[in-house]
C-alpha cells in the first residue's frame, strides 16, 4: 500500500545504550534559513522549541489522567495480539491461506496485505518495465541489464498453499524491499523531493521478533519474500529464522500472558550468555517470562539448524515496559522524548521513521495496533473530512474538537498526531507531532527540509517562511479519532 501511493506522496512533496532526552533550543536565538541548492533549503526548526514539556505541560490537570478507558485499551490490546499472534497473524494458517489464494476483500484499502503473488509481480513490473526510469546511487540510469537481473531474481514460484514450515521470525530490525536488492533506485535526482534519500525500493522495515511467513525465496536463497502483520516484501534471509510448532507455542503463550514494548529508541539486548542479539527501537514487542522470580525478556535467536530458539535477557525498565502502558500524557511525553529529533527515514530507511512509522511505533507500547502507512492509519477510527473547510476553519475545528493523543490528522501522503493546544506568540494554536521530510512553497518546486520528528504548531502561515504552504491548507484534510469506530 505504501508504494502504491508513494509516487503521489512525492508529488505532494512531504515525507512523511540510553539516549539523553533532547533539550529545547533557545527561541531567542532565531535561526536563519539555510539554502542548499535550487530545490532544497533548511527549515528554521530551531525557532520552534522541541522540549516535550513545552507542548505537553506537566502542570496540566490531565497530565496523569488516562486518555483511554480500560475497556478501550483492552479492546486495542486484543486487536494487537490477534495481529501478531492470533487469527490475523502471519503464523495463522487460515489467514495466510487467504493471502496466498487472494480471497480477501480487495475493496478494503485499510488492509495492506491483499495477495502475495500479485504484490510480488506488481512491483517487479513497476520497477523493470521498459518505459520506467530510475537512477542508482552513482546518479546513473539503471539500464536494461539491471532490469533483466531483477526480473530474473523475482522469477520464483509462490506456493498457493500454506505450509507450517514457512513460518518465521525476524532476528533483528530488517528492511523490507520491493525488489530483492539492498541497492537503491531513485527517481530523477534533479527534481524537488526526488533522488536521495527517497529510495523507491524501500518499502518498510520490521522490528526484531516480528512473526513472518516466508512465501518465496530467490534461487540463491539470499532473499526471502515475507508476509508480516503490516507489510510484505523482500528481506535479507539472514535476518530471519524459521519457526516450528514448539517455538511458536512457547512464544505465543508468553506473549499473550505478558508482553513488553521497547520504550527507549536505542535499546540493546544481550542474552544471559553475554551474546549480543540485536538493537531495537520503540515499538518492538517482546514476551516477558518470570524465571526464578526474575522478569526476563525473551529474545529470538537462530539455532544451528536455522530454526529459531529462545534466549533470555534481564528486563530493564529503562528499555522496556509491560504492554499496555497506562495511556497518559505523562507516559506519552516520556516515550516521545526518546524519539523526537531523530532523522526522517523514507520507508524506515537507515533505522529511522517516516511519518506513519513514527505514529505506529509511538502507539504500540500503549497496546494500540496501527497499520503501516498514512492512508490506512487514517482509516483506523472515525473520520471527519474537513477538506471543504478553509485553512483557518480547519485549524479552529481541530482546536475545538481534537482529542490529544487520540486524534490523527491526515493530508494526502502524510499523517500527524494532535497533542493539544498551546500558546504560540500570544495566540492559541493546535500542536502536532510528526516525522516529516519538509514543507513546500507554492512555487517554484523546492523543499524546505525539516527531516526529523518534531513538534510543530499548525499555522496558516509560518512567519519565518511565509512562502511555504501550510500543512492545514492542503487539498485533503481529514481528522480521525482512534477511540471511535468508523
Amino acid at each position: 500500500m505504501k508504494k502504491i501511493i508513494s509516487f503521489s506522496i512525492l508529488l505532494f512533496l512531504i515525507g512523511c545504550g540510553n539516549k539523553t532526552p533532547p533539550t529545547s533550543p533557545s527561541f531567542n536565538n532565531k535561526q536563519d534559513i539555510i539554502f542548499i541548492d535550487q530545490t532544497k533549503k533548511l527549515f528554521p526548526i530551531a525557532n520552534y522549541p522541541q522540549n516535550s514539556a513545552r507542548w505537553i505541560p506537566p502542570n496540566e490537570p490531565s497530565y496523569r489522567q488516562p486518555f483511554l478507558t480500560k475497556v478501550q485499551q483492552k479492546e486495542a490490546l486484543d486487536n494487537l495480539l490477534a495481529r501478531y499472534f492470533g487469527e490475523q497473524s502471519p503464523w495463522n494458517g487460515d489467514y495466510i491461506q487467504s493471502v496466498l489464494q487472494d480471497t480477501q476483500d480487495v475493496s478494503d484499502v485499510s488492509d495492506v496485505i491483499k495477495s502475495a503473488k500479485r504484490n510480488l509481480f506488481h512491483f517487479a513490473e513497476k520497477f523493470t518495465a521498459p518505459n520506467v526510469s530510475h537512477y542508482g546511487e552513482n546518479f546513473r540510469l539503471l539500464d536494461a541489464s539491471w532490469k533483466a537481473k531483477m526480473q530474473h531474481r523475482v522469477s520464483v514460484p509462490i506456493a498457493l498453499r500454506y505450509t507450517p514450515e514457512a513460518r518465521g521470525i525476524t532476528l533483528r530490525e530488517t528492511a523490507v524491499r520491493f525488489l530483492p536488492t539492498a541497492y537503491p533506485a531513485f527517481e530523477d535526482p534533479r527534481g524537488a523531493g526526488q533522488g536521495y534519500p527517497f529510495d523507491m525500493l524501500q518499502n518498510s522495515a520490521l522490528h526484531p521478533a516480528e512473526p513472518v511467513y516466508i512465501a518465496a525465496v530467490t534461487a540463491d536463497k539470499s532473499w526471502s519474500f515475507i508476509i508480516s502483520s503490516t507489510v510484505m516484501g523482500w528481506v535479507d534471509s539472514s535476518h530471519i529464522a524459521k519457526t516450528n510448532d514448539h517455538f511458536i507455542q512457547q512464544w505465543t503463550v508468553m506473549a499473550n500472558k505478558k508482553l513488553a514494548a521497547v520504550i527507549n529508541d536505542n535499546a540493546s539486548f544481550t542474552d544471559e550468555q553475554g551474546i549480543f542479539r540485536f538493537s531495537a527501537r520503540t515499538g518492538t514487542l517482546l514476551p516477558i517470562k518470570s524465571i526464578n522470580g526474575k522478569a526476563k525478556i525473551a529474545l529470538p535467536a537462530s539455532g544451528n539448524d536455522g530454526y529459531a530458539v529462545i534466549r533470555y535477557a534481564l528486563q530493564s525498565e529503562q528499555q522496556v515496559r509491560q504492554v499496555p502502558i497506562l495511556p497518559t500524557a505523562e507516559n506519552m511525553a516520556h516515550i516521545i522524548q526518546y524519539m523526537q529529533g531523530k532523522d526522517y527515514g523514507w520507508g524506515s530507511l537507515y533505522g529511522f521513521n517516516d511519518c506513519s512509522a513514527e505514529v505506529r511505533n509511538l502507539m504500540l507500547p500503549f497496546g494500540i495496533f496501527l497499520p503501516r502507512n498514512s492512508l490506512p492509519q487514517s482509516l483506523s477510527g472515525k473520520r471527519i473530512d474537513l477538506s471543504h473547510y478553509s485553512t483557518n476553519e480547519r485549524i479552529n475545528y481541530l482546536m475545538k474538537y481534537g482529542q490529544p493523543f487520540k486524534t490523527l490528522v491526515y493530508i494526502k501522503g502524510h499523517i500527524m498526531l494532535y497533542v493539544g493546544n498551546s500558546d504560540w506568540q500570544g495566540r492559541t494554536v493546535p500542536i502536532i507531532y510528526h516525522n516529516v521530510w519538509g514543507l513546500r512553497p507554492a512555487a517554484p518546486p523546492s523543499r524546505s527540509i525539516i527531516g526529523q520528528s518534531v513538534f510543530l504548531p499548525l499555522l496558516s502561515q509560518y512567519p519565518d517562511a511565509p512562502e511555504l504552504e501550510s500543512l492545514a491548507s492542503k487539498p485533503l484534510f481529514i481528522i480521525s479519532y482512534l477511540d471511535q469506530a468508523e
